[in-house]
């Protein structure tokens, strides 16, 4: 077969369950690779995030070379199919593709020195070109962090956490009775837990980020409504319990916001005075196995205390000061990262 190839397509997919097989072996455990790859184990699913042009090799060849290897040894099992392959279409760089070549290219690095790293998931997440070709530019990028992220979610929290804090002794304010405009809000943010959540667990991200985003203008909404900042002068009560309901729909939004945001969630719930961390740690190590030594980013999850579902704030927590959660960017970014890119 000296005169024959193998498709790329066809050799470099293999690499999904060769991978998890070296991982097994390397690691001491060589039949650990089997709980990721049983079919009917619900304890794994694989999902396969690409772009369009890689979906036949995943939804086409990839399936029918897992069913056409049949049966794994003597158990019987099968090899476990891909459980979704969300595939993403094209992002451009304003009417041109990402190239190196031709200096087109934002290096991740450089942009996450510059900028917030969760206004780039935010911004790049509110751009995806989930279901059509979508544009990159940096006069988008700045609308996005600026008008969205900063304006609406941004805001909502510095203002709240920071009244709160400077107002009510640094701690959750006592609420009194709630008003019918009061449970109305709570119900609101307290449904995303399931509208917000299906539409992850659909792999709409863009969607789900958008509708946590309209429930934030809503509390938004309430806050200018009940304006705790006049109600304190004539009825503190009043102005405790508006707080408390907006400091409790600040506490359920940061976990609507968390898969896209962890950063600033993290950050919301070390304000309001919670402990420990939402996602757990993640750390690099240096492993050996039998070829070396490895550089290896890890994951600690053991002590995450991240959950979705709405929690109950506790009133008389304390808080810790607050510090502006996003940074609004300054118009002139737009000619400055043109300019560099220019002279790439």
């Amino acid at each position: 077969y000296a005169d024959k190839r193998i498709y790329v397509w066809y050799d470099a997919v293999i690499g999904y369950l060769s991978a998890t097989k070296e991982w097994a072996a390397l690691t001491g455990s060589p039949d650990a690779w089997r709980a990721w790859w049983r079919e009917g184990d619900a304890s794994a699913e694989s999902f396969y995030f690409i772009g369009k042009d890689n979906i036949p090799f995943h939804a086409i060849i990839w399936p029918a070379m897992l069913h056409g290897y049949g049966p794994v040894d003597d158990d019987g099992w099968w090899l476990k199919q891909p459980t979704d392959v969300p595939a993403n279409e094209y992002l451009t760089l304003g009417d041109f593709k990402f190239s190196s070549s031709f200096g087109n290219v934002i290096s991740i690095n450089e942009a996450a020195e510059r900028y917030q790293v969760d206004a780039w998931r935010y911004a790049l997440t509110a751009m995806a070109p989930e279901t059509q070709d979508s544009e990159f530019t940096w006069q988008e990028f700045v609308r996005r962090v600026n008008t969205e992220l900063v304006a609406n979610w941004g805001n909502l929290v510095n203002r709240v956490l920071g009244f709160a804090y400077k107002r009510f002794d640094g701690r959750v304010p006592e609420p009194g009775d709630l008003d019918e405009i009061d449970r109305a809000i709570l119900e609101t943010v307290r449904g995303g837990f399931e509208s917000v959540g299906a539409l992850y667990a659909a792999r709409k991200f863009k969607a789900a980020v958008d509708a946590a985003l309209r429930l934030s203008q809503e509390v938004n909404r309430y806050v200018n409504d009940k304006a705790p900042w006049q109600q304190v002068k004539t009825d503190p009560a009043a102005a405790a319990t508006t707080v408390y309901v907006c400091l409790q729909a600040i506490d359920w939004l940061k976990l609507l916001f968390a898969p896209v945001l962890p950063l600033s969630a993290q950050a919301i719930h070390d304000y309001l005075g919670h402990d420990g961390l939402l996602f757990g740690r993640q750390y690099t190590e240096m492993v050996s196995d039998a070829r070396g030594e490895h550089l290896t980013l890890r994951y600690d999850g053991s002590g995450a205390t991240g959950t979705w579902q709405a929690g109950k704030l506790i009133p008389g927590q304390s808080l810790r000061e607050p510090k502006a959660l996003f940074i609004k960017l300054d118009e002139g970014v737009v000619e400055e990262e043109l300019a560099r890119m220019g002279a790439r």
